[in-house]
């Protein structure tokens, strides 16, 4: 293991000492995140249908309301003073309780930020709305009584009709957009280009310098020539994965869902490409020619493998092609650790 180490590390070495190696791992990246992140921005996800209720009433009423608004699919927060951030959020007035024993008419406001999801702002439109007519409901029934005793003597609303969703399996219910989506497709693609042409290079240059065939003239065997080669594109892949997602993280705020699932996902992609690296360079002779067939094939396999936007939204036929890159189940690992939970 410690040949493989020194061969591989020394690789490793050489590689970050060229100058254009931080252009091509983080700064051309970096644009290529900029470009798609803000053309296939999103709105805010709210995955659940987040709902701020800000209670100044100063009765019971106020939190006999909020309890109806409580649902599975509802993300619910109840704060007693205006927060600074919210994607919407519902008023509930001072004198709630007191027009509701007093049977007057009052409204409720509702408040969205401009930017966040409208599916998610129509399911808590929908609850609030659902919430509102039980609460009628009941008092309606309750009917003309003393309103002071409603909570000793009241008949809590009941369901009539229970409704459930029963999606098809495989349904998407939200489409992979912004920044999570935009930088691990970035990742995935430049992993793809950098190792094949770094890796490439390398391996081609060392077999036309004999520095292979030297390296095997000394007690290393073959084996520990290959797992030090192997394990040196491997290096530069995990470096620039990091690299990639420490800007992400830094500047946009980058979500990885479960880091451990998204941390094995680059690590087996990156042993795909570093194995194909070796590959390419020792049945390609020339500089050029692995340069052009790399940059066209990670190109060529990030659009159909979903880099560049969601393999979920394509064509049943033109996704089934993707399949044929590698760019693809990585990106599909990706969006179900991400979105999909």
């Amino acid at each position: 293991m410690k040949k493989i180490w020194h061969i591989g590390f020394l690789d490793l070495k050489l590689t970050v000492k060229d100058r254009a190696f931080f252009f091509w791992m983080l700064a051309f990246p970096m644009i290529f995140i900029l470009i798609f992140g803000n053309l296939f921005r999103g709105s805010k996800t709210d995955t659940k249908a987040s709902l701020t209720v800000l209670n100044q009433d100063q009765g019971k009423w106020g939190a006999y309301f909020i309890e109806k608004l409580k649902a599975p699919g509802i993300e619910l927060a109840v704060e007693s003073s205006e927060p600074k951030e919210y994607f919407r959020m519902l008023v509930i007035p001072a004198d709630f309780s007191a027009k509701i024993e007093k049977r007057a008419a009052q409204t409720l406001e509702l408040k969205s930020d401009s930017d966040a999801n409208l599916q998610a702002g129509a399911m808590a439109e929908t609850k609030v709305t659902q919430a509102i007519v039980k609460l009628i409901a009941e008092l309606v029934i309750y009917g003309n009584r003393d309103m002071k005793a409603f909570f000793d003597s009241r008949s809590p609303f009941r369901d009539l009709v229970l409704v459930k969703t029963r999606l098809p399996r495989d349904t998407i219910a939200k489409i992979p957009s912004g920044f999570d989506h935009v930088i691990p497709g970035i990742l995935v693609q430049f992993v793809m280009m950098m190792v094949l042409i770094y890796g490439g290079i390398s391996v081609m240059e060392d077999r036309k310098r004999r520095v292979l065939a030297r390296i095997l003239y000394s007690s290393a065997s073959f084996a520990e020539l290959f797992g030090g080669k192997f394990l040196g594109r491997v290096l530069m892949g995990l470096l620039q994965s990091a690299i990639l997602i420490t800007a992400g993280k830094l500047f946009f705020h980058l979500n990885l869902g479960n880091i451990w699932l998204s941390g094995l996902n680059i690590l087996i992609f990156t042993l795909a490409m570093a194995a194909l690296s070796i590959f390419v360079g020792s049945v390609i002779r020339k500089e050029e020619v692995i340069v052009g067939l790399s940059v066209l094939a990670a190109n060529m396999f990030a659009g159909l493998g979903g880099c560049w936007w969601p393999a979920e939204i394509v064509p049943p036929a033109f996704r089934t092609l993707g399949m044929v890159s590698p760019a693809y189940w990585a990106m599909d690992v990706f969006h179900k650790v991400i979105f999909f939970g």
